[in-house]
């Protein structure tokens, strides 16, 4: 089926026997999930808890890229009309192969420096490009598998993103991987098929292989890894990189609920696909149902009062990661951003790249909103800490209308608040502070017009109100001089 390697032929050597000692049984499996995750899961609570009473002090950021909250892109190669994220691969990859069972490529294909361009256009922090996802094909030079794609996407990426000077960072799951070479060890042959399970060395070689591969050809500056999961794939990336590339940047997918993970990695990452409304939601699949990660406000301000180490949410620039169309108000995520940036974290925003490598029109017009918003704030978020408050919203701090939500931070000596406007309404905002935080108050000024707000004193309170004029759509921002400790 294929030309020999020598990962091949250890998996056909070795294929059935592993596959009949593998792994364990369906019940060892999730006995051993159980037994990694509860601990986790329990503490990632207790932290949440222990947040209503006394949440953490948050740092000042570091000055490296990954430290700070920002925005970023992340150029995804998975989307491929009539197919869906759980899918069976038996069906994908006769589609994928030739009558020799060769992969016959056919797309997504990768248009790099538009790519490249566009990251300089947004103005973002960083970005990072999947060159291996669940599917198994590999968009680099690899001499590991011959499941990849003939032009090296990689070293495009990686040559353009230094030109750019802009930071690069490469997706590679290691939690799933459908490449066909692997078919005598895999456990099922739909997307959910946890191949980096304990008992797979053929498996295990192979990505520390391709680690070694990555990093010595094109020196990226970070790896994102998905996803962090109580498996041998996880534990053996962690192993590599720690061990033999301290300077490479680690991050993974879904380490935010693990808090094992918070001294692992240099920043851990989560989902977090809608604006608001619960924390979770149910999204029907094909096969059964997937509960997913919904609320950006929400999970945001968690972190805000958990985290003291660098932290991001992950989400699509479309409606969902198989569902490229434009969201139903396109502020919605630029008010991602905005949340996400003021309680000190970074967002990165995951677009879709269509068969002959372009992005979907509506996502690069998403990404230039997103853009002529973010760059001129840029020092306001960067420069910024969140302030130490137990709730979503500061203390002491009450806005009218109700659908504008409030955030606070330290910007040099004075207080930000960030008054995102969650449906973009244009009437006025009063905004009213009391209580013994707001005693040192003194002036207030709007970013970034710098017009100084009016302030009267109505009973313990003092009162601002910011004209329909100059409320903006997204996040309007006062700098406040004085108050809030």
């Amino acid at each position: 089926m294929y030309p020999d390697t020598c990962a091949q032929r250890a998996v056909r050597r070795g294929g059935e026997g592993i596959k009949r000692g593998w792994l364990m049984s369906a019940t060892d499996v999730v006995s051993a999930i159980i037994r990694e995750m509860v601990p986790q899961v329990l503490k990632r609570f207790a932290l949440f808890a222990r947040s209503g009473v006394s949440p953490v002090e948050p740092r000042r950021h570091g000055d490296a890229w990954w430290q700070r909250p920002g925005v970023g892109v992340q150029y995804q190669i998975e989307f491929r009309p009539n197919w869906r994220w759980s899918r069976d691969f038996s069906d994908f990859n006769r589609s994928m192969t030739d009558s020799q069972g060769r992969l016959e490529f056919n797309g997504p294909f990768c248009r790099v420096t538009d790519w490249v361009s566009l990251s300089r256009e947004v103005g973002v922090d960083w970005h990072q490009m999947e060159i291996k996802w669940h599917d198994g094909i590999c968009y680099f030079d690899t001499r590991l598998t011959d499941y990849k794609t003939e032009i090296d996407y990689a070293r495009r990426f990686a040559d353009e993103s230094r030109t750019a000077g802009i930071p690069f960072m490469y997706y590679y799951s290691s939690i799933f991987d459908h490449n066909p070479q692997f078919d005598p060890v895999q456990p099922s042959r739909n997307t959910v098929s946890f191949i980096g399970m304990p008992g797979n060395d053929v498996y295990d070689r192979y990505i520390r292989g391709q680690y070694r591969e990555i990093v010595e050809q094109y020196r990226p500056d970070g790896m994102w890894i998905d996803w962090y999961w109580p498996d041998q794939a996880t534990r053996t990336t962690v192993d590599v990189f720690r061990s033999a590339y301290p300077d490479v940047v680690l991050a993974f997918n879904f380490s935010n609920w693990f808090p094992r993970s918070y001294a692992e990695l240099d920043f851990t990452s989560g989902e977090a696909h809608d604006l608001d409304g619960p924390y979770f939601r149910v999204v029907r699949e094909e096969g059964g149902f997937v509960t997913v990660f919904s609320s950006t406000w929400k999970w945001a301000t968690l972190e805000r009062r958990v985290r003291t180490t660098p932290w991001e949410l992950i989400t699509p620039a479309g409606k969902w990661w198989q569902d490229p169309s434009l969201r139903d108000d396109p502020c919605d995520l630029v008010r991602m951003a905005a949340i996400t940036m003021a309680c000190g974290g970074r967002l990165c925003i995951g677009v879709t790249s269509q068969l002959d490598g372009s992005v979907f029109p509506d996502q690069v017009r998403q990404l230039r909103m997103l853009g002529e918003w973010y760059r001129p704030r840029r020092a306001l978020f960067a420069e910024s800490v969140p302030l130490r408050y137990r709730g979503k919203e500061p203390p002491g701090v009450s806005v009218d209308p109700p659908s504008v939500k409030a955030l606070a931070c330290r910007f040099g000596g004075d207080t930000l608040l960030h008054l995102v406007n969650m449906d973009g309404a244009t009437r006025p905002i009063r905004l009213e502070l009391r209580g013994e935080r707001w005693t040192r108050f003194k002036r207030a000024f709007l970013e970034l017009s710098g017009e100084e707000l009016h302030a009267e004193t109505s009973g313990d309170a003092v009162v601002l109100t910011v004209r329909p004029e100059s409320v903006d759509p997204v996040d309007t921002i006062i700098r406040a001089t004085g108050g809030f400790p």
